[in-house]
Parts: structure tokens; C-alpha cells; sequence
């Protein structure tokens, strides 16, 4: 027992090489290297990448025992279904995942011992400013976060699923980014229209964005602060991970604002984790430590926190439905 006690420890401690290895596979360009050459050799692998052959083959070892890559140094390296997600060159790639956590948090993640003793985020703490801010100061991370966000979300496929959108009018996707959910929502029901909400920098960011290529006839692109106000009447009106971002106080002043604009009898739909105890994955609980440790006032909340807090802003939730990854597809009416 203390054998294998001790092991899971060891392996714990040890997080941050599989961290470090997995990103440093994938910004070196070892990862798109492979994919090329389909079987591909060290040293050649070595000279494409100008790297040390020697680290490159011990790097390649342990991708291996992480089920990265496969094969050896006799007959090449070739890319499992996980190493085929840090491709550059597929659509469904996590590479920018991979990219902002292997570089922007992992740093603050180093710093967790100042959110632990002040309770605010130890991003801000490490580059000067707020993850927001930041982003808006430097766009070429601004466009990997929201690269990131979008390569997070597998079950933007299945939202259409999971709520009707197919009798809505107008569909206003609050802080929706680079437009993802809207586009799946869009593609899978012709009827509504929508305006795309968020901030200047990121609607910019948007204009070669299928959502206004595709539907730059259904879907107008509105710039503004949430916290200020909200795009008035629609009958839809979505939060996709918004909410975890933000503390309480934050929280109640969109909804209120989501409440203030929505047309009579609308709805709002919110997609967020949902903390539960018991269900063997540490996910969403990790999740609700990084909400900490990057935004400081932002968490994970249950089931009770979310009713509560919509109950506050005048909302009664309708139903909750469970989707992939331990994401939740809250649906709220007015109350």
C-alpha cells in the first residue's frame, strides 16, 4: 500500500513534466514535423526542428509512455489520436489549448502560492494586469486565447441538442468570442438571426471568422461591455462560460443587464460546469482552482450557487441539462 501510495504521489509531483513535454512537442514544431513525414526518424526529426538529437530522443521516449506518439528509433515516430490534436494543420486541433496553458498559465500556475495566501489571481500577480487586460494589450495572445477557447469546446456540436433554438427570432451570444456557438447554432437552425456581443478588440478579431463569412446575412457583430449594457430584444440571449470568471457581484450586473434587454418571454441559456462531489473526476474541481489562479475572483459553482444567483438577477432556471467534458446547459426564464 505505501508502494503504491507513494507512486500516485510521485506521479502527482511529476505533473509539470507532461505539461512542459506535451507543449514543448507541439511550439517546437515536432509534433507538425511527424504528421509530415508520417514515420518519422529522430535525427531527421532533430535537423527539421533544430533541436539536440539526444533531448529530442529522450523527449520522444516519454511522448511515448504519455501515448503521444508511437513507435521507437529504429522504425520512426508517428502520431497517436492525441498527438493528431496538437497538429497545426486539422480543424478539430487543441494546439492553442495547449499553447496559452503551456506558456501563459503554466507561469501563473507557478505563482499559486500568492492567490492561496490573498485570494486574488496570481496571473495578475505575474504579468502586471488582469488576463483580460492583457489580452487586449497583446493580440497576438488575445487570438490564441480564443483559439484555445474554441478548441475546448467539443460540445458546441451538441448544445442544438440540448435546447430548441429552432423557434427563436433574435439570438444574442453574450461575450461569444470569435462566434463558435453561434455558428454551430446557426448552421443547425435557419430561422433565427443573431448579433454576435463582445468587446471591440475580439469583434475585430472576428471578421475572417465563419460567423461573418457564413452568415454575415443572419448574424450582426456588436461591440461593447456587458458590465455597461447589452444588445436589447432577443428571445435568446446565451452565456457560454462567462459566468465562472467572475465573482458574485460581477455576475449579478450581466445578468441583470441580460434581464434589463431580453424581449418578453425569452429565455436564457447558460453554459458553465456545474461542481459536484463524488464523481471520481477532478475536472471541474481543477477548473474552479484555475478560475482562482488566473482570474482571482472567478470560480466554479454548484447546482444551489447557480439558482441562487439567478434568482437574484429575477431569473428561475427551467432545466439543466448534462453535456460533454461536465459542461451544463442551463436554461433561466424570467421569473
Amino acid at each position: 500500500m505505501k508502494d503504491t501510495a507513494g507512486s500516485r504521489l510521485f506521479e502527482l509531483m511529476a505533473g509539470f513534466w507532461k505539461t512542459q513535454a506535451v507543449y514543448l512537442a507541439t511550439e517546437s514544431g515536432v509534433v507538425d514535423a511527424i504528421a509530415a513525414a508520417d514515420r518519422a526518424r529522430t535525427i531527421d526529426l532533430s535537423l527539421e526542428t533544430r533541436t539536440d538529437a539526444d533531448a529530442l530522443g529522450r523527449l520522444l521516449l516519454f511522448l511515448e509512455s504519455l501515448g503521444v506518439v508511437e513507435g521507437d528509433e529504429a522504425s520512426g515516430w508517428a502520431l497517436t489520436e492525441v498527438g493528431e490534436l496538437l497538429r497545426t494543420d486539422t480543424r478539430d486541433s487543441m494546439r492553442d489549448h495547449v499553447r496559452i496553458y503551456g506558456s501563459h498559465f503554466y507561469p501563473a500556475w507557478g505563482a499559486l502560492s500568492h492567490s492561496l495566501r490573498t485570494g486574488r489571481s496570481a496571473f495578475a500577480h505575474v504579468y502586471g494586469s488582469d488576463l483580460f487586460s492583457y489580452l487586449h494589450q497583446n493580440p497576438e495572445v488575445s487570438l490564441t486565447y480564443e483559439r484555445a477557447m474554441v478548441a475546448g469546446t467539443p460540445f458546441f456540436a451538441e448544445v442544438s441538442g440540448a435546447y430548441d433554438f429552432s423557434g427563436a427570432r433574435r439570438i444574442v451570444d453574450v461575450a461569444g468570442g470569435h462566434g463558435a456557438l453561434l455558428n454551430e447554432i446557426l448552421n443547425a437552425n435557419e430561422g433565427p438571426r443573431a448579433v454576435l456581443f463582445d468587446a471591440p478588440h475580439v469583434i475585430e478579431e472576428t471578421r475572417d471568422r465563419p460567423i461573418a463569412t457564413d452568415h454575415a446575412d443572419r448574424c450582426e457583430r456588436v461591440a461593447g461591455n456587458f458590465f455597461e449594457s447589452i444588445p436589447a430584444d432577443g428571445d435568446v440571449y446565451l452565456l457560454s462560460r462567462i459566468l465562472h470568471c467572475f465573482d458574485d457581484e460581477a455576475c449579478h450586473r450581466i445578468l441583470t443587464n441580460c434581464r434589463r434587454a431580453m424581449a418578453p418571454g425569452g429565455r436564457l441559456v447558460i453554459l458553465e460546469r456545474v461542481l459536484t462531489r463524488g464523481t471520481g473526476s477532478s475536472l471541474t474541481q481543477g477548473y474552479n482552482m484555475h478560475m482562482l489562479v488566473v482570474l482571482g475572483g472567478g470560480r466554479e459553482r454548484d447546482e444551489t450557487q447557480y439558482r441562487t444567483l439567478l434568482d437574484k438577477a429575477g431569473f428561475t432556471v427551467e432545466s439543466i441539462h448534462g453535456l460533454p467534458l461536465e459542461t451544463h446547459l442551463m436554461v433561466a426564464a424570467p421569473s
